[in-house]
């Protein structure tokens, strides 16, 4: 069963996904598009900054992001999908 949410952020609607990981605890995962809108530019130390705080706190509620094809799936395809990034939790 999927499980779809959408979040705004700055006036824009993203879809987000709720999966199970292995544990059976519920994991939010968001599209690359809503990491690029809240997170311009690199993730590498010299460029850790967030367009504001909202974006910030909105980032640690999410264990990973994709693709938004990828939240289309269903959920035994998008948590094999998950389980490469990831095998320790899905």
């Amino acid at each position: 069963m999927k499980t779809m949410t959408v979040i705004t952020f700055d006036g824009i609607e993203y879809t987000c996904r709720i999966v199970k990981d292995n544990q059976g605890e519920d994991q939010y995962i968001g599209s690359l598009a809503l990491l690029d809108a809240m997170h311009p530019g690199s993730f590498d130390k010299s460029y850790e900054v967030f367009v504001g705080m909202e974006a910030q706190y909105i980032y640690e509620d999410f264990f990973f992001y994709t693709e938004e094809e990828n939240l289309l799936l269903p959920d035994d395809k998008l948590i094999e999908i998950l389980h490469e990034s990831n095998p320790n939790w899905f």
